[in-house]
């Protein structure tokens, strides 16, 4: 086997899981947890505070658990990582660096029109005949930052600090974490401290900064001020803001960056993660400046690909760019946040093979939470790892990416073509209001324009950074060089302005016949300042460029008449025995692309696009075609052409001498022959109680009302902090402060009573819980989380039955939805609930509507099947994911085969739901296309009192 690898892949070719440490520790809770880890098989684990941690943060405690979740990861034989922050963003320790040093917290520039000058004014400037007054404030205390704020990352004190009060600390109190094997440390979104012109904001500023600007530019910027704010008549604020946003982004690199890379290097770290604001020219030029520039400071550079909805290829072709040219193989994508619980595992594998394609080959889990007690279950869902009802298939998911980061591995990347990115043009359109005169849309619909085209042409390519063209870039007569990459072709969209030293490389690519294309309008400044000479290069429109770049093609991607087939993405990796191309169908059509915005791009489901017949040309022969299956390993003779279904790969390998191979199995597609199924559940039915009847002080019930509208009102009563985010952190307040009772009461109906145990859950452990006015005793039960406590019911009696709880809230304990569950059917008509018959049988359609509507687990179903041999089911279904559990080598996934084994002619189909049908969100009107806290409690026009549920269950027979 040329890849070695490939069989059995290793743990640190596996994801890691976003480990979401949200409550109070307990150590045989995080053995558990581990072993599932291991039992998915995933690779490891970054160790991740989050919302709603009680363990003190760098305390005592924590350093305990996490010396004994290191040990516990060693023994499982996966990788237990780090992370450097309470929450998210990095480098401020959970608000610790200002607490210690408030001269450290974060400032920002503001202005104010005539009267007197504010305190800490540092320039007065006339403006259109008016005063300006510039004046600096420093960030006001958070919730977020526990009472304090980011800091000021412009001064390289705040990142000394930074890493004296966490990186310092994790080596004192962990000993072997310097001898041990490399480990990676995770930076989550550092950033300048506010997003410029976001959100009612202006711009970050540090004390220094006029200073360091006269020594970087040779001027004072205290009279150009009003430029940064807005245009000017002159075109001065070019310049102006060229050279501002230019020099706070190599601060935020130099001074934050810089020191805590060179840390990790020194003390045998990985530091990998991502930055904040990573999508849009605009919001990376308002967060930290360059993705690429500063990804150079991450030996593991990494992207957030949040949800499932979005196309945006240009943020995960800037990660692939800087590392390919930087020489970095590990390239980590943190990937599923948002999406849900719903997120098929199908949905999954799309996603990261599409990742895969534009050159990332490592994946950070968005997430597994510690606990899903209160707030924590609506912290970006869906939790991925034992929360999660198909958690016992996940590690063919992660067989499947492991197979192809392997590849790899062993491989390097071919691309020819280099798209600069014009992200410091953006530099010069960053002014108060931008977002609503719409400055950016011509950079941005060009750099997107030119992306389509060339991903559509089959034209792959890396971006350009000015900063890394500038340390990194020079020619060697015929090829432009940026580091590792070697390019043939430079083409330029919309540029603003360039820097001199983009200029002059240009100019010497081009005098050694360099091909270079300018396929917007060209640059006319330069540094900020208007352009003395043009910039070398041949002016041609984008649809052109296919056609221009044929020189540049190393493959073919087409129809058979020689068209290229737009719409799949590809990756060509060179290995010393031949070619791999790894091919990728999205599923997008061209309206489907053309529609897609930042978080609006078609979901899943929608994207259909099939491709029957695709054929594959290198322009280097290979002496045989062969099929490389990451599912399971196998390598089979291909044949051309083949087709790609939406959202399938196919690996193939065009290898320089041909082997003796087996060709693909095909299978028979076949039918049940029942049309009625006898099914088993994998855990108990479940009522979902998520309305209640509000108890007063005189005894009278109110009408029902959503429990977490229910918890918002009480808490406004009461004086509470909302339930939603931001909210300091419960190790950093004192205690939970008084508790406020509250009498709620659930109402539900007994068509038939239950022949076995029957148990109410709740959060509230210490709950008074009553049945039809029995009191309920505490029992010993476990489902979903450890934060469930269960009562066994009793009492129950045909009709109407009440179900009532005395329970309190205050600072942290909110009120939650709570649950029956036990052998019974659930009916739901209207707003009223029924327990009936047990579910024994099901019919083709979903199972929602035949007595399983908030039952979160699998269904086997029992098929007959006809006999014979090479069969695969020919059924439409859907689940989160499924398998034939008679199979040895089960196929998880919709797309591709459900194979039967032969010489049986009963098997059993297992359907896994997801949590979103017992945990929620429940009432949002619209598509759910980015799952956040809001989600469960949405606005009065967004919220529809009935439970909006997904569909799972067998649907229909598929037609031939």
């Amino acid at each position: 086997m040329i890849i070695k690898n490939w069989q059995t892949p290793p743990a640190y070719l596996r994801s890691k899981l976003f480990w979401a440490w949200n409550g109070d520790t307990d150590a045989g809770i995080l053995a558990e947890q581990i072993a599932s880890m291991q039992a998915m098989g995933l690779g490891g684990f970054y160790i991740h505070s989050r919302n709603g941690l009680k363990t003190a943060y760098l305390g005592d405690k924590w350093f305990d658990m996490v010396r004994f979740a290191l040990d516990e990861a060693e023994k499982a034989g996966i990788s237990g990582c780090l992370y450097d922050e309470d929450r998210w963003p990095s480098g401020a320790a959970g608000g610790k660096v200002s607490a210690a040093d408030p001269a450290l917290a974060a400032s920002t520039l503001h202005y104010q029109t005539g009267g007197d000058a504010p305190e800490n004014t540092i320039a007065s400037v006339e403006y259109n005949g008016v005063i300006h007054h510039f004046y600096v404030k420093k960030h006001a205390p958070s919730e977020w930052f526990n009472g304090s704020t980011y800091p000021d990352v412009f001064n390289p004190a705040s990142a000394e600090l930074f890493l004296q009060l966490t990186h310092e600390k994790y080596l004192a109190e962990c000993k072997n974490l310097s001898t041990s094997p490399k480990r990676e440390i995770f930076m989550d979104e550092p950033f300048y401290g506010i997003e410029c012109f976001r959100f009612g904001q202006t711009l970050p500023w540090t004390p220094k900064l006029p200073e360091l600007y006269l020594s970087s530019f040779g001027e004072s910027i205290l009279p150009q001020l009003p430029g940064l704010f807005n245009d000017l008549p002159d075109n001065s604020h070019i310049r102006t803001r060229w050279q501002f946003h230019t020099l706070i982004a190599r601060l935020f690199r130099e001074n934050f960056l810089r020191p805590i890379a060179r840390w990790c290097e020194k003390h045998n770290f990985t530091l990998t993660g991502h930055l904040l604001g990573e999508d849009m020219i605009s919001s990376q030029i308002g967060s930290h400046g360059s993705n690429m520039a500063a990804l150079q400071f991450f030996h593991q550079p990494g992207i957030d690909y949040l949800t499932a909805q979005r196309r945006h290829p240009a943020t995960v072709k800037q990660l692939s760019s800087a590392a390919h040219q930087l020489g970095r193989n590990g390239r980590l994508a943190e990937i599923y946040g948002c999406t849900g619980w719903e997120f098929s595992l199908f949905d999954q594998r799309r996603q990261g093979d599409m990742l895969f394609a534009l050159g990332v080959n490592r994946h950070c889990l968005h997430l597994g939470w510690y606990s899903a007690e209160g707030e924590r279950k609506r912290d970006f869902p869906g939790s991925l790892a034992w929360h999660a009802a198909g958690s016992a298939e996940y590690s063919r998911l992660e067989e499947r990416f492991a197979r192809l980061h392997a590849i790899f591995e062993q491989c390097s990347e071919i691309r020819h073509i280099l798209l600069l990115d014009p992200v410091e043009s953006g530099y010069t359109l960053m002014q108060e209001n931008y977002e609503n005169c719409f400055a950016f849309d011509p950079l941005e619909n060009s750099r997107t324009m030119l992306i389509d085209t060339l991903l559509n042409a089959n034209l792959d390519f890396d971006f350009g950074d000015e900063e890394l063209l500038a340390v990194y870039g020079r020619t060697d007569g015929k090829n432009l060089l940026v580091g590792k990459g070697e390019y043939q072709a430079v083409i330029l969209p919309e540029t603003v302005t360039l820097r001199h030293t983009t200029v002059e490389l240009l100019e010497k690519f081009a005098a050694g016949g360099g091909k270079i294309f300018i396929a917007g309008t060209p640059p006319k400044y330069i540094d900020g300042k208007a352009a003395e000479k043009t910039v070398p290069g041949k002016v041609i429109a984008p649809r052109e460029l296919p056609d221009e770049l044929k020189f540049c093609r190393a493959l073919s991607i087409h129809d058979g008449q020689h068209n290229e087939l737009p719409g799949v993405i590809h990756l060509l990796m060179r290995h010393e025995k031949g070619f791999f191309l790894f091919i990728h169908n999205p599923g997008y059509t061209i309206a489907q692309q053309a529609d897609a915005t930042n978080w609006r791009g078609a979901a899943p489901h929608d994207r259909a696009h099939h491709l029957p017949e695709i054929y594959c040309e290198l322009k280097t022969p290979a002496a045989q075609v062969q099929f490389w299956n990451a599912d399971d390993g196998s390598v089979t003779a291909g044949s051309v052409p083949f087709s790609l279904a939406a959202g399938e790969s196919k690996l193939l390998f065009f290898a320089d001498e041909a082997e003796n191979l087996p060709g693909e199995a095909v299978y028979t597609p076949v039918k049940p022959e029942n049309q009625r199924f006898p099914i088993r559940l994998t855990e108990p039915n479940v009522m979902l109680f998520d309305r209640a009847e509000a108890g007063d002080e005189n005894g009278y019930f109110h009408a029902p009302a959503d429990m977490l509208r229910l918890n918002e009102m009480f808490r406004k009563r009461y004086g509470l902090p909302t339930g939603l985010f931001p909210r300091r952190q419960p190790w950093a307040e004192a205690d939970e402060g008084k508790t406020f009772p509250v009498t709620l009461r659930f109402t539900f109906f007994c068509d038939s009573l239950p022949q076995d145990v029957i148990r109410f859950a709740a959060e509230d452990r210490n709950a008074e819980i009553f049945c039809n006015g029995q009191r309920l005793e505490r029992c010993d039960f476990f489902w979903f989380d450890h934060s469930l406590h269960f009562f066994e019911v009793k009492n129950l009696c045909r009709g109407i039955n009440h179900i009532i709880m005395r329970t309190g809230i205050n600072r942290r304990r909110s009120l939650e939805n709570c649950f029956l569950l036990g052998d019974f059917g659930v009916k739901i008509s209207g707003f009223d609930l029924h327990l009936t018959d047990p579910v024994r049988f099901l019919e083709y359609g979903s199972w929602v509507e035949q007595g399983l509507p908030f039952y979160s687990g699998a269904v086997d179903y029992q098929l007959i099947l006809p006999p014979g041999r090479g069969r695969k089911l020919d059924l439409k279904f859907k689940a989160a994911c499924a398998a034939v559990m008679e199979a040895d080598d089960r196929f998880w996934h919709e797309a591709e085969k459900m194979v039967i084994p032969d010489g049986i002619n009963k098997a059993t189909l297992r359907i896994y739901g997801s949590r979103r049908n017992s945990h929620g969100p429940f009432h949002v009107v619209q598509q759910l296309r980015y799952c956040n806290p809001a989600s469960f409690i949405p606005l009065r026009e967004e919220f529809h009192p009935f439970w909006q549920l997904e569909e799972y269950g067998i649907f229909t027979r598929q037609e031939n």
